[in-house]
């Protein structure tokens, strides 16, 4: 059993540090251990997974809180006009957001340094922190230990990564029900996460990250879905970017990298339970957006913007040109050229191809439709991608 005041004392011994900055991630991360230790099924390596996951929150969050004592002007950083790619999970938003990474002129979240923020990054080492040699020690391992996942995500330490990161540390994160059948805490996280101003943390991250490294942050996670409201709250100036996919295929697709995260962590992996808990996701995630961006969007014009992902297969270039619009800014020569290099050298099914199938999952069509029947019609999509077999 996972023991929350043994996982706090382990940390501030670990760190040498005391001061968690606040009792906001108590409530959060008592549900997590609760739904982890009851709910989870965990095996005996997904016990250690578990806790070294949120170790590293309380680590980093022990770091950071002592750092910015220290370093009490990291708050007056300006964030302006960040983009925030905000699609649902497999709708082509990695990506997007790995070629606008490749502009060196865009700022985004490196796997390397959104695991280990502190110290924040300078531009003069930027490529050559040692942080990013140990990370890719990490990331070396992952193949080992979640077979199959390379071949779904795009993984690399000096990579961008998902911004759920920022908000493990204040444990209101899904990167936890992605890797476990947690529902319990899943639910609550989904109704909480507007509710409790996470966001606060996410911008107090990226102004310690941007301190001595500065940039426009290109920010991305499917989570964002349910952030829009604290995302405009905190990030009033920021650009929205919603990636759109035929249902069929972004759910039989999540299901099946659900599966390959959760299989290592615990021996009894029931794909019709991860089918339902992806349907309960999507379901909240569609809606949770929906609403809120029919509420939000006249109240902020020209910052949200539509991308199809079938669209940005064949050409992605208007799409691009179209989110450096909505920005004020022109994309540089050199920007296309790097982009244009890092879609020659990064074709579909490099890292090997993702299989999947919905009935795998016991989800049926009339389900899919169900859900985002509306959707689809809102965004022009077929219910299926063009040259699959319904």
């Amino acid at each position: 059993m996972l023991d929350i005041e043994e996982l706090l004392r382990a940390a501030q011994a670990q760190t040498g540090l005391a001061d968690f900055g606040g009792d906001d991630f108590r409530e959060p991360l008592e549900r997590l251990v609760r739904s982890l230790n009851t709910e989870a099924r965990l095996n005996d390596f997904g016990k250690l997974r578990a806790q070294m996951t949120i170790n590293a929150g309380l680590t980093t969050r022990l770091a950071i809180v002592d750092y910015l004592e220290a370093h009490p002007e990291v708050r007056d950083e300006e964030i302006r006009r960040p983009v925030f790619i905000v699609g649902l999970p497999r709708t082509g938003t990695t990506a997007l957001h790995h070629m606008l990474n490749q502009d060196s002129g865009n700022r985004t979240l490196r796997l390397w340094e959104a695991q280990d923020p502190v110290p924040p990054p300078e531009t003069a080492t930027y490529e050559s922190d040692p942080r990013i040699a140990r990370q890719r020690e990490g990331v070396a391992l992952t193949e080992t230990f979640l077979p199959g996942f390379l071949a779904t995500h795009l993984l690399a330490a000096e990579e961008p990564d998902e911004c759920y990161m920022l908000l493990n540390r204040n444990f209101m994160s899904v990167e936890y029900s992605a890797m476990f059948h947690i529902p319990s805490y899943a639910n609550w996280l989904y109704a909480q996460l507007c509710t409790r101003d996470s966001y606060a943390w996410h911008k107090l991250q990226l102004q310690l990250l941007q301190s001595r490294h500065p940039g426009l942050w290109v920010l991305k996670a499917p989570f964002h879905q349910l952030g829009l409201t604290q995302i405009l709250k905190y990030y009033p100036d920021a650009i929205i970017v919603q990636t759109h996919r035929s249902p069929m295929s972004l759910v039989a697709s999540g299901c099946s990298f659900s599966e390959v995260l959760r299989k290592s962590g615990s021996d009894h992996i029931d794909r019709r339970e991860i089918g339902r808990d992806w349907m309960d996701m999507l379901r909240i995630y569609t809606r949770t957006f929906e609403a809120d961006r029919a509420r939000l969007q006249p109240q902020f014009p020209g910052q949200f913007l539509d991308l199809h992902h079938d669209d940005f297969v064949a050409d992605p270039w208007p799409a691009i040109e179209a989110i450096y619009a909505a920005r004020g800014e022109a994309l540089s020569e050199a920007g296309r050229e790097a982009m244009a290099r890092w879609l020659r050298d990064n074709p579909r099914g490099k890292h090997g191809r993702h299989e999947y199938r919905l009935e795998d999952y016991g989800i049926s069509r009339a389900q899919v439709e169900e859900l985002f029947g509306e959707y689809a019609r809102r965004y022009g999509l077929t219910m299926d991608q063009q040259g699959e077999e319904k």
